[in-house]
């Protein structure tokens, strides 16, 4: 996806989906295979973008493990201090533990397949084979597969964002980034 917080848009439905799912997990798994698009990027000369973090197999080994460091130590600092919530309640929310895991595994996995719906070069079964995969790819005549992807979650992130504030505005930090 063009715009890697749209992401999170996925993260907080399944959280109001089945509420033992950890938000914060949720949204830092599926933030993290982005992390490796500048060094790909750099690494292939501007030729590619997305390679390990964006397989099956990166995204649930070296992804979680990743997103596991990142909200368990970086999450509760930042967004308890960005956002004024809780550094106690935040770091409990976001204390290891298997769901936690779980979480971030979904998180990773979520970005990459949703991913898979419009990007040109699909690396899913990367080690294994260097080819793209494409049958998920959603080929359209009359938008981008990218363009119809990022307005589609363009409009679920604001959709997301008008449905708390009508709930108030009183805790929306907390609703929206602790669940």
């Amino acid at each position: 996806m063009s715009l890697t917080p749209l992401h999170t848009a996925v993260a907080y439905l399944l959280n109001k989906w089945q509420k033992w799912l950890g938000l914060p997990a949720l949204i830092v798994g599926t933030m993290v295979p982005d992390l490796e698009t500048p060094f790909i990027w750099f690494a292939t000369g501007g030729l590619s973008d997305r390679l390990f973090l964006h397989s099956l197999l990166g995204a649930a080994v070296i992804g979680t493990i990743v997103a596991i460091l990142l909200t368990v130590f970086a999450y509760p600092v930042a967004v308890s201090y960005v956002f004024r919530l809780d550094k106690e309640e935040t770091k409990e929310k976001c204390r290891f533990s298997s769901m936690l895991v779980f979480c971030c595994l979904v998180g990773n996995l979520s970005h990459v397949l949703i991913d898979s719906l419009h990007h040109s070069f699909n690396p899913l079964f990367y080690p294994f084979v260097n080819e793209s995969f494409d049958a998920f790819l959603l080929n359209n005549a009359f938008i981008s597969p990218t363009d119809l992807v990022t307005c589609s979650m363009l409009a679920l992130l604001t959709l997301i964002i008008i449905f708390e504030i009508r709930r108030g505005t009183k805790g929306f930090w907390k609703r929206v980034f602790l669940g």
